[in-house]
Parts: C-alpha cells; sequence; structure tokens
C-alpha cells in the first residue's frame, strides 16, 4: 500500500492513471494500469502493463520548473546509462494536470528487479562492493567546479540546523536523547569538505535500487543531477548495511575518516529527521529510519 504523509497528498485510483495516460499517451491507451507498492515519500508510481511505469508526485506541482525537472532527469539518465553498470530507466514523457490531478507526472521505462528495502541485505558483501562502485562510478563524473546548489544533501559543512535538533527533541520517546545529540555533535566537529565537491549521488537509499537473483541490476529513482560533499553518499553504511558488509562498503568507497564522521552525520540527519515525521504514517520508511540511528547509537 501507498501512505498519506504530506499536506496536499493526493490520492489516486488506478483508473484515474489509466484515464491520463489514455487521453494523454494514446500509444498506452488500453494497458493494465496497477499501484505499486511503494514506501516511497515522493512519488507514487503506477505500473502500465509490462514495460512502462507512471511516477505522480504525491503532491502535484504545476510549473515549468517540474517539467525542466523532469527533462532534467532524462538528461542525468542517459550519462547514468552510459556510465553504470546497472540499468537506468528512461523518461519515456511528461504529461499534464488532469482532473483530480493538478501536477505535472511523468512515464519512464519499468525495470523489474525488487527495491533493496523489500530484502534482507544488511549483511550482503557482494552488495557492498557493488553499491559502493555504482556511487562511486556517479562521483567520477566531472563536477566542472560547480558548487553545491543549496538543495537536498551534500552541502559543506553539515549544518547544525534548528530543525535537527527539534527532531532530537520530539524523538525521545524512541531514542537516547543524550546518545543522539551526541552522535550529531561528533559528526559536526568532522573536518569539513574543503576539496572541490563532486558529482553525487544525493539520496541513495534502499528503496531506490533494485536487485535480482540476489545481484544489484538497477536504479530507480534517477533524480537530478547533484553536487556535493561525497560523504553525504556513504549514508548506505548505517541505512541499509550491519557487518561485515559496512566495513566492505566503507572500505570501496574509498573516503577518509573525517568524511565517514560525516557520513554519519548526513544519515543521522536523514533518520532522524524522517523518525518522528513518519511515525504514524509510514510504517516502512519509520523502521528503517529507526533501525539507522540504532545503528549510529551503537557502533
Amino acid at each position: 500500500m501507498n501512505y498519506v504523509m504530506h499536506e496536499g497528498q493526493v490520492e489516486l485510483a488506478a483508473d484515474e492513471v489509466a484515464s491520463a495516460i489514455a487521453a494523454q499517451f494514446s500509444d498506452f491507451a488500453g494497458l493494465p494500469v496497477e499501484s505499486v507498492e511503494s514506501a516511497g515519500t515522493v512519488v507514487a508510481p503506477f505500473r502500465v502493463g509490462k514495460h512502462v511505469v507512471a511516477r505522480l508526485p504525491l503532491v502535484p506541482t504545476d510549473s515549468d520548473v517540474a517539467r525542466e525537472n523532469a527533462r532534467g532527469e532524462q538528461e542525468h539518465a542517459v550519462i547514468l546509462t552510459d556510465l553504470l553498470d546497472i540499468a537506468v530507466p528512461q523518461l519515456i514523457g511528461v504529461g499534464e494536470p488532469f482532473e483530480g490531478y493538478a501536477g505535472v507526472w511523468s512515464l519512464w521505462t519499468w525495470l523489474p528487479g525488487r527495491s533493496l528495502d523489500r530484502l534482507t541485505v544488511s549483511r550482503d558483501v557482494r552488495l557492498a562492493t557493488d553499491l559502493a562502485t555504482v556511487i562511486g562510478s556517479i562521483q567520477s563524473v566531472r563536477s566542472d567546479g560547480r558548487p553545491w546548489n543549496g538543495v537536498g544533501r551534500g552541502g559543506s559543512p553539515l549544518a547544525d540546523t534548528t530543525w535537527v535538533r527539534e527532531s532530537i527533541d520530539r524523538s525521545a520517546h524512541l531514542i537516547d536523547r543524550v546518545r543522539a545529540t551526541a552522535v550529531w555533535e561528533r559528526a559536526l566537529s568532522a573536518r569539513p569538505h574543503i576539496d572541490p565537491p563532486l558529482r553525487i549521488h544525493g539520496d541513495p537509499m534502499p528503496g531506490n535500487f533494485l536487485m535480482n537473483n540476489g545481484v544489484l541490476t538497477g536504479m530507480v529513482d534517477v533524480g537530478m543531477p547533484a553536487i556535493g560533499d561525497p560523504a553525504a553518499d556513504l549514508q548506505p553504511a548505517w541505512v541499509l548495511f550491519e557487518e561485515p558488509a559496512r566495513s566492505t562498503f566503507v572500505t570501496a568507497m574509498g573516503l577518509d575518516v573525517a568524511a565517514q564522521e560525516r557520513g554519519r552525520g548526513w544519515a543521522f540527519e536523514m533518520a532522524i529527521g524522517g523518525l518522528h515525521y513518519y511515525e504514524h504514517t509510514n510504517p516502512v520508511f519509520f523502521s528503517q529510519a529507526l533501525q539507522t540511528l540504532e545503528r549510529l547509537l551503537t557502533e
């Protein structure tokens, strides 16, 4: 099932999406449409036939920026397709608002597999190596000296924002507040990233990668190209992995000790923010956030 999590979130039935596809993408009219079970917090996916997926933002936005972002994701997908040894979805088309949904949406190629958040892979050393290889390949793309754009993860240094402290307080019934604060302050004290920012994934969450037959085979959410601190891409070490896979992943990423400390901070920031926000609305994400914090607080 999909979950109601955000103010302004729109819930759609498969037949509504099918009608929109028939009206705007006649080549796919008449194909079966079904909602895809997802713990995602941004997009509601609907499978269209065997080879297509419709992605509708949970909170619809009708703007030129949304259209440009969809096309920017496709440009990024082309770059990643040439770069990576795993499958990357390709944009088929950008949909316009329709009755019951006042936002831009898109059709992409469907990739087979199961997302990592639906599998028991926390100690999978091969996966740790393969995921580090994928992320490392993304970080190898030239950033041409561009700075972090202020959006998403990857800014340097880590910002001691009010909302992180507030999130710790609001989660005191779930975690040890003193130990959580210590983990955050330890990350803040790490040497900041002083080298030029790199191309990064920016959101290497388990739900964004696919496996088939025990092998990493695909990336679900391409996203816009991100520039920033490569330590932000260390999140899987605590979000996904336990030993020995954690050490395998960290070593394969090849980042220094200071970056590893910042990586803990990025993982902590994601988890503490999601813990209270999704406590009653997204049990998969909530469990993932709680497990991440338990790993960070006991390491």
